[in-house]
């Protein structure tokens, strides 16, 4: 789950590769501010692939570990039955 799409505007340079390669389509574009955005922060799968296609690194995923998140209770769930 995503706490916070962190973009660094001046690094930006609107390629948009960020959108291009988010598989949950998370992202979207701001029109009127010119930049990224985090729009369905609940579908995202925090597995950063949007910062690394960004050629200039302007994005940085902020996790929110501290909200339920389904694949740490899967986790959870498999260390209690691996006894």
């Amino acid at each position: 789950m995503l706490k916070e799409l962190k973009v660094d505007e001046s690094k930006c340079i609107k390629c948009k590769a960020c959108l291009d390669v988010c598989f949950k389509n998370v992202i979207e574009w701001d029109e009127e501010k010119q930049k990224p955005f985090g729009k369905y922060p609940l579908d995202c799968q925090v597995c950063a692939i949007c910062e690394f296609a960004c050629p200039v690194k302007a994005i940085e995923v902020i996790p929110d570990w501290d909200a339920k998140y389904y694949p740490r209770y899967v986790s959870t769930l498999r260390e209690v039955n691996v006894k």
